[in-house]
């Protein structure tokens, strides 16, 4: 099997009565010691039990199969026991050459929450005991399981399919890896074409290309162009077919009526992530709705994955990569804060403005209509990226909210997730419809499943880049207990009465702090919670007050509040608040 196979991304989905003649393929393909796993002797499958493989009702009987480059690579299937209708067989099968990549487990998954669906709890297996791993991946999905041997050689294996636990966790974890690795080549790709690059600069491909090839792209950056010979020094190639070697995302910058063509190049080349910046499909009605749903299903059996369509493209800043599709007048410093904006022009503007305040960004993508890749698949990818410390969300709708909330509130654990959800009103609901074809949620609604997940939400971009600042500087406190360090009292009173009300608590502290705090502060200082130093404070009071505060068991962070008084430097107060911050004064 080729590289290009092996990095393809795959997809589940029910089998369809058109699929016999692929899962006969498939069938045909197979190595003898797979034939006899599955079916305990070297059976002869033809076109004719391919057809009835391919005929199910979807309830009693249900058939998922793997598709990827347009060939079934793997099938899954359950059979309900007529005399027990909670329970059902359950049995799959992968292709030799991607045997033991995963494939078996997310199949597994899958037929499980339809069975769920269907009423049935239990799934039996009997399996050879030479064939581990298919028993590897029984005793590894994290639902309860029970075995025993029924005769020579071969296991009866039972799986309570309520989710565990230890199922949910595991889960978890294989989603964020397949999102991972579906991600890959949209975010370090090693070859990149422009369709719809030209030369004129002012035109969206124009300056997508430009922005490419000046953002130092470390890869190869090829222009698609039939009028021209060569864009920015680099020979142009009038289609994709035409382009020697493999591509590994194509940004797409033609009018809509030429995308589906391109997409179909982009299919017969291999490529395995596209970017559709182009506009003119859910956003504008029904006829749109079909046509992405018709692009959409294109890009499904290929196994590519887009960002898009009615986008502004996407970024990496990571040096190694240096990759941007956008249309954007602005690079943005590197960092550790990942963007996603489900407006394209929107993202322009938080682009510019991260930049102003240099507000590092480790990638961006303008999500569009999240017809595809969506901000649920890129958190996961963020999740595990060990360039991200922050995660940033424009919002208009939610594509799927369960599964946003559990994604969220399992990755807000490590990184947090900051967001703007627009559409707060009636008309800005129906803006947002016209807009990207985002569907209305309540803001009530709304705002319950960001409590739910863990998700920190701002009314302003304003505020949404003042929590990033924060969040992109600051490590998460180990928990709720703050000390607040002032030089004036009114101020630390009103900071403890903000704490509390948002469910932070100010612990006394520990006997060993006071008694340093009063060896060195004045007389009139206060060391209890808050500590005011008073008026006087000098910037050695601040550097040893914040070493020992931060020392304390009892705190978890600190808050540091300076008001100006006559004669201080506010520059040595601040030098000081650092050097303490280090603990370069622990007394």
């Amino acid at each position: 099997m080729s590289e290009a196979a092996r990095r393809a991304t795959a997809q589940l989905r029910p089998i369809r009565p058109a699929d016999a003649p692929a899962l006969l393929r498939f069938y045909q393909c197979l190595s003898p010691d797979s034939l006899y796993f599955r079916f305990f002797s070297l059976p002869t499958v033809d076109a004719e039990k391919a057809d009835g493989f391919c005929r199910i009702d979807y309830d009693d009987v249900m058939a998922l199969v793997c598709e990827t480059g347009g060939r079934i690579v793997a099938i899954a299937q359950y059979f309900r026991f007529p005399n027990r209708p909670d329970r059902a067989e359950a049995a799959f099968m992968v292709e030799d050459a991607l045997q033991g990549q995963g494939i078996g487990t997310r199949l597994l998954e899958r037929l499980a929450d339809i069975a769920r669906e269907h009423g049935i709890s239990t799934f039996e297996a009997e399996v050879l005991g030479e064939n581990r791993r298919m028993l590897g991946v029984f005793r590894n999905c994290g639902f309860d399981i029970t075995e025993r041997r029924i005769d020579l050689g071969v296991e009866k294996v039972v799986l309570t399919l309520a989710p565990t636990a230890v199922y949910e966790k595991r889960a978890a974890e294989r989603s964020e890896r397949a999102a991972t690795a579906s991600m890959k080549l949209l975010f370090e790709p090693r070859v990149v074409a422009v369709i719809g690059a030209a030369r004129e600069r002012g035109k969206i491909g124009a300056e997508i290309f430009h922005n490419l090839v000046s953002s130092g792209f470390t890869g190869k950056a090829i222009p698609i162009n039939p009028k021209a010979e060569k864009i920015l020094g680099l020979r142009a190639y009038a289609s994709l077919s035409d382009v020697p070697g493999e591509v590994d995302l194509a940004v797409i910058a033609i009018p809509a009526d030429k995308v589906e063509r391109a997409v179909d190049d982009c299919v017969a080349k291999g490529v395995k992530a596209i970017v559709v910046i182009t506009a003119g499909f859910s956003e504008t009605g029904e006829e749109g709705r079909r046509r992405e749903a018709f692009l959409m299903e294109k890009v499904r059996r290929s196994g590519m994955r887009m960002v898009g369509p009615n986008c502004m493209g996407h970024l990496n800043t990571d040096p190694k990569i240096a990759l941007n599709t956008t249309f954007s007048p602005v690079y943005p410093p590197p960092g550790n804060v990942a963007l996603s904006s489900q407006s394209g022009a929107l993202g322009l503007a938080l682009l510019e403005h991260a930049s102003r305040l240099n507000l590092g960004i480790s990638s961006f993508v303008s999500v569009g209509n999240k017809a595809d890749v969506s901000g649920n698949d890129l958190i996961q990818y963020w999740s595990e990226d060990p360039r991200t410390g922050v995660i940033l969300l424009y919002l208009e709708s939610f594509g799927n909210p369960v599964r946003f909330s559990r994604i969220a509130r399992r990755v807000g654990r490590t990184k947090p997730i900051v967001a703007v959800k627009s559409g707060r009103s009636a008309a800005g609901a129906r803006a947002a419809s016209s807009h990207t074809g985002a569907l209305a949620q309540s803001d009530t609604v709304v705002d319950a499943l960001f409590r739910q997940a863990g998700v920190i939400r701002t009314r302003t971009l304003e505020e949404l880049f003042d929590v990033a600042s924060l969040l992109a500087q600051q490590p998460i406190p180990r928990g709720r207990r703050v000390a607040i360090l002032t030089n004036a009292g009114g101020p630390g009173i009103l900071a403890a009465d903000v704490c509390e009300d948002q469910g932070l608590s100010l612990p006394a502290l520990s006997a060993a702090t006071t008694k340093k705090l009063r060896a060195f502060l004045p007389a009139a200082a206060s060391v209890a919670n808050p500590v005011d130093m008073i008026a006087s404070a000098t910037p050695d009071h601040y550097r040893k007050s914040l070493a020992l505060l931060l020392a304390d068991d009892n705190v978890d962070s600190v808050i540091v509040i300076f008001i100006p008084p006559i004669a201080v430097a506010p520059d040595e107060i601040a030098s000081a608040i650092v050097q303490g911050a280090k603990g370069t004064e622990k007394t």
